[in-house]
């Protein structure tokens, strides 16, 4: 294996150690931010999350005949360098690919952008009308130079046709160049916190340390001029002394809204571990509200939310979103836990993951207004997002350990959030062994009468696979290989699926190793 790469695997090793301790020992970071320890180039593997189904159409899919049981071309085999090729160079670069002009039938036009290490391509976000983001968690400066690993946040114009690194709009680092902080695994949308007239954003670093309490997590916000984002203008917030604790992973879901109305936009921080110790250890996962004001972001948080079951490892906060999810226009708060449990009569029946709605024009800190449960011990909230079907919006959420391979459900805010099971999207059993999962997924508009489900799983094949299936008419169809997707996918792709709102799907593969 290249020096380089051992010296990247021991370097996320570190990371590990630092973030598999805590304070309360029941809790745990997020298998999705911290790369396996039997691989050399590992990625996070999303809570064990298992696969997203996704459907098929003879349009806009594609059978798998690759050979599940051959692996001459996996990325192990790879690695054994023959003597004839010992002159070539092995870098962990990560990538992307962008897939765009879409056409009815499902066909679309790709490019390919690699980045400078660090698992670029980890997370994809958008982040206005105008931009979206894709972060390298661990990328280095300089780069490659692994133990300077900061993190960076590239920035991209949704206008600009974008076919390499250098087309980044802004490039973002953490302002006091911390190393291991898991800096760009999660970003908001743009928002004015400071009230000035131009874009703020806020940007997870869950992992960083604080007076020795490592992976507590924190805030970084960087504040817009008339010049956009630079790192000397910033600010870092992290929980008080009341509730900050050594793995909380704070930060690592963010959403943005001037909750108060004051025409200052708050930040709310999810960290799957955070929150006050229970007796007997543990903690239930936990969301901050942080304030914004004239003086930007509140160092600590004013209030936090709490699932209602006082029980440990629910992962409360492990995701969230704010949207008018019923069309009242008033933005309603949803926060997934991937193991959130029901309280029952008779017991806590349910530990499957759940989530919970807060609806606009109430008071949040009262508790949710509705609350969604899953099967036992699915893992349902893994990944949480809003899609629209037929034109009409739902909540969408993978429960990853739901069947064989996972469950995507939709569920529409309307109907009290009653689920929509004739829209179940479920990856056929006989297709895969149990051994691969989907790990992200988003959805695209082909016509007025067709959507597109996308769903991507980084340890299909040799080296990933996303899945698409059509909805149309109300009827969802089989999941199949997407025709779309690359001859030979490799290097985690499909690990991340982003809808970045311009009629383009971005597909992270951020554990590719590129040969120089």
């Amino acid at each position: 294996m290249p020096a380089l790469l051992k010296i990247l695997a021991i370097t996320l090793c570190a990371v590990l150690i630092a973030c598999g301790s805590s304070s309360n020992e029941e809790n745990e970071i997020p298998d999705e931010n911290i790369p396996a320890e039997d691989s050399d180039t590992a990625m996070p593997d999303e809570n064990d999350e298992d696969s997203n189904p996704v459907s098929d159409t003879d349009s806009a899919v594609e059978e798998n005949d690759e050979d599940e049981n051959s692996d001459a071309d996996s990325p192990e085999n790879d690695s054994e360098t023959p003597e004839e090729d010992s002159d070539y160079e092995e870098l962990q670069t990560g990538g992307i690919y962008i897939f765009s002009d879409f056409d009815k039938s499902g066909n679309a036009q790709s490019r390919e952008i690699l980045g400078n290490g660090g698992f670029f391509g980890f997370s994809i976000m958008t982040l206005s009308d105008k931009y979206w983001a894709v972060s390298a968690i661990h990328e280095s400066i300089p780069a490659f130079d692994w133990d300077k690993a900061t993190g960076k946040l590239y920035i991209f114009e949704k206008e600009k046709k974008i076919e390499k690194l250098e087309d980044a709009a802004f490039v973002l680092n953490h302002p006091d160049k911390s190393v291991n902080v898991g800096f760009g695994y999660a970003a908001t949308e743009l928002c004015d916190i400071n009230g000035d007239g131009f874009d703020d954003i806020a940007v997870s670093s869950h992992l960083a340390t604080f007076n020795n309490l490592s992976a507590a997590g924190e805030i970084v916000v960087f504040y817009g001029d008339a010049s956009g984002w630079k790192e000397e203008n910033s600010s870092i917030s992290r929980l008080s002394s009341e509730y900050i604790q050594k793995a909380d992973s704070m930060s690592q879901s963010l959403a943005c809204l001037d909750y108060d109305g004051d025409g200052f936009a708050d930040i709310f921080a999810g960290g799957q571990n955070a929150g006050p110790e229970l007796t007997g250890g543990g903690s239930q996962g936990m969301v901050a509200f942080f304030k914004g004001s004239a003086q930007g972001l509140s160092e600590h948080e004013s209030w936090v939310l709490l699932p209602e079951v006082e029980e440990k490892g629910q992962y409360f906060g492990s995701g969230m979103i704010i949207d008018d999810l019923d069309g009242d226009s008033k933005p309603d708060l949803a926060v997934a836990g991937w193991g959130l449990r029901e309280l029952r009569e008779g017991g806590y029946e349910h530990f499957g993951g759940g989530i919970y709605i807060y609806s606009g024009g109430t008071d949040w800190q009262k508790g949710a207004t509705h609350k969604i449960f899953w099967a036992d011990s699915s893992q349902f909230g893994s990944v949480i997002k809003t899609v629209e079907i037929g034109g009409k919006k739902y909540l969408a959420s993978l429960a990853p350990k739901d069947n064989l391979y996972g469950t995507i459900s939709f569920f529409d805010p309307l109907e009290n959030f009653e689920p929509r099971l004739d829209l179940l999207f479920l990856l056929p059993s006989y297709l895969y062994s149990d051994d691969n999962k989907i790990s992200d997924f988003d959805m695209i508009k082909l016509s007025d009468d067709t959507d597109l489900i996308i769903a991507g799983g980084k340890n299909f094949g040799d080296g990933g696979m996303i899945f698409c299936a059509t909805v149309k008419d109300g009827t969802i169809s089989e999941p199949k290989a997407c025709k779309f997707q690359p001859e030979t996918p490799e290097g985690g792709f499909g690990y991340s699926v982003k809808n970045i709102g311009n009629g383009e799907i971005v597909v992270g593969k951020p554990e590719y190793i590129h040969r120089f």
